[in-house]
């Protein structure tokens, strides 16, 4: 179990106009959404073709590199990207390329292909990251869900 305690130290003081640094950091942690939120997965099968997607809440991104398509059984896939990543300056990953708005990601399904894990990070323009999301996609009979991974 992990406690986090912050402990703001500030003057009181009463006026119409002022603000506490403590107010400013509760208002902008509660418009944090949570990760389902900010990035919406779904996923859809076309014959055998498996479609990805996500669409991403205002001013939220997803790292081109931190995303991780694997099959189980293991075997190569070829995944192909339907829009173009943009190179931003990220002040903890340097220069990174990153989605905003939407990103589809395509792969033909094995016939042996039991589960798919995907992985996948990004953060929102005010500096709040979120951590590595995981999902399994689980292929019973030539249909695919979403469980949440570990």
């Amino acid at each position: 179990m992990l406690v986090v305690a912050i402990f703001f130290s500030y003057s009181v003081y009463s006026s119409s106009s002022a603000t506490s640094p403590a107010k400013d950091f509760l208002n902008n942690f509660q418009e944090i959404l949570p990760a389902d939120e900010s990035f919406k997965f779904s996923v859809f099968q076309i014959e055998d073709r498996i479609i990805l997607s996500w669409e991403l809440k205002e001013n939220c991104f997803l790292y081109e590199d931190k995303f991780e398509i694997k099959p189980f059984p293991e075997i190569d896939i070829e995944i192909r990207t339907e829009e173009t990543p943009i190179l931003i300056s990220d002040e903890y990953f340097g220069e990174v390329e990153v989605f905003f708005n939407k990103v589809t990601k395509t792969f033909d399904l094995n016939k042996i292909t039991e589960k798919v894990l995907v992985k996948y990070q990004g953060c929102n323009e005010r500096g709040f990251c979120y951590p590595l999301i995981s999902k399994y996609l689980i292929v019973d009979k030539g249909n695919i869900s979403i469980n949440k991974g570990t």
